[in-house]
Order: C-alpha cells, then structure tokens, then sequence
C-alpha cells in the first residue's frame, strides 16, 4: 500500500481542524440557542456557512489543480520519442 504524500496529510490535517472548528460551533450555537432562546443566531450561522463554503472551493480546487498536474506530466511518466 503506497503512503500518502505529505501535501495530502497536510491537507487532511487542516481538513480535520476545520471540521472540529465547524462542529465546535454548531454545538455552541446551539447551546446558546438552549440557554437563550431569543439570542440571535444568524451571523454565527453565516460565519459557519461561508467557512464550509470556503473549505469546499479550496478542496476541489486542490483535486482539480493537483488531477490537471498529474495530467500534463503524463502521472509522473516519462513519454518515449
């Protein structure tokens, strides 16, 4: 089995962290939400929005950017003339 490469555990890494960050948040909003029921929860609920939003872009991003390098260089193969 081939080991990953390191870019992609970075990526897995930072991945992680923002899924404990988002989930963190959901948790605490809805808590407040338990304890205060007339708080007002939108821009918590934007904020989580735009991060999922913004880690999903720069996900498939990354996917498409690293598929369309192994592509150009023929998956790391070297073409015979």
């Amino acid at each position: 089995m081939a080991r990953p490469d390191t870019i992609d555990r970075v990526v897995t890494i930072l991945a992680s962290m923002v899924a404990v960050v988002v989930v963190l948040a959901v948790i605490g909003i809805l808590i407040l939400k338990i304890i205060h029921p007339e708080a007002d929860t939108t821009k918590g609920a934007e904020i989580i929005a735009n991060m999922i939003t913004t880690i999903i872009g720069a996900l498939v991003g990354f996917i498409g950017g690293r598929a369309y390098g192994r592509g150009e260089n023929g998956n790391g193969k070297k073409e015979k003339e």
